[in-house]
């Protein structure tokens, strides 16, 4: 996938053809964190994004998608570690409410009904207007992108305005397992991640001198570990990876990047919150390797 586990130093600027490259001193650091999707694995983000404030790697904008999208407000109302502290607690209470209920017999009832989503989304709307730190996406202090999917021509759309709940609950509406989203522009919305789980591009045109990707997108679990609901999503995901594979190559060489991502090679859970607090763990655990990777790496 062309990632990178570590800071390649110093800033690595583009050149447009013809420009004239600025002096060292008139290079503005600019450092710019990506948060993938990943369902109930965005509890992970939780830790590293702690783990990284506490380094001192602080993001300047932030582009989010899906679970992502729920980290990344939370934080840019008050990017401090004290606030990546209260969103590992939000998270800790997400495990306890459970938003998204699976009922084998309802999820069936749904699709013999015609019902365009197995839950009614109704839970995860209560539970994201409990803990939004903000009415409005414009409130937050740092510039924060997040996209929704237009369901009805499958375009990435990217907001860094809007009522939040709203927003929150379409960028994070699984097809199928959650209902759309009417954001206001006459169309529905649903989860972000569906065409771009790992919003590189978006990320790339901010311009940024660093790039920091927190990486909980799911993997493909093992066939025996595979569930009616992974196995229909099995098609949506293998887009998603595709096109992720492209986004990487568009990454430039000289660009510094802090890949920290979370593995799931056994298992790749969706809503079994009950993993919520080891996920937090292993969330801190791989930036704090990440970073250690950086420190030993980076090269002048």
């Amino acid at each position: 996938m062309g990632k990178r586990g570590a800071f390649r130093r110093w800033f690595g600027w583009r050149r447009q053809p013809g420009s004239v490259e600025p002096a060292a001193e008139d290079r503005t650091p600019r450092t710019v964190f990506v948060l993938s999707g990943g369902s109930v694995r965005g509890a992970a983000q939780a830790g590293m994004l702690r783990v990284l404030l506490e380094a001192g790697v602080r993001p300047d904008a932030l582009v989010a998608v899906s679970a992502g999208a729920l980290n990344a407000t939370f934080l840019v109302a008050d990017p401090t570690v004290d606030q990546a502290r209260r969103l590992e607690d939000v998270w800790r209470d997400v495990a306890e409410r459970k938003p998204i209920r699976g009922s084998v017999v309802r999820n069936v009832a749904a699709i013999v009904r015609g019902k365009p989503s197995f839950d009614t989304g109704d839970r995860l709307r209560s539970v994201i207007a409990d803990h939004v730190p903000m009415d409005d996406l414009s409130e937050a202090v740092l510039p924060c992108h997040v996209g929704t999917t237009d369901a009805s021509t499958g375009q990435v759309v990217w907001w860094t305005s809007g009522p939040l709940v709203d927003l929150l609950c379409a960028t994070t509406a699984v097809p199928g397992v959650l209902p759309a989203v009417d954001l206001g522009d006459g169309t529905l919305h649903i989860d972000g991640g569906v065409v771009s789980n790992i919003p590189l591009r978006r990320g790339l045109s901010l311009e940024p001198t660093r790039l920091v990707v927190l990486d909980v997108a799911a993997k493909f679990a093992p066939a025996e570990k595979q569930t009616a609901l992974s196995l229909m999503m099995v098609g949506v995901r293998a887009a998603a990876a595709e096109l992720t594979r492209q986004q990487w190559l568009d990454v430039p060489a000289e660009l510094d990047v802090l890949h920290v991502e979370l593995p799931t090679e056994d298992d790749a859970p969706d809503f079994e919150f009950d993993l919520v607090p080891d996920l937090l763990e292993q969330g801190a655990e791989v930036a704090r390797r990440a970073l250690e990777t950086a420190d030993g790496t980076a090269t002048a």
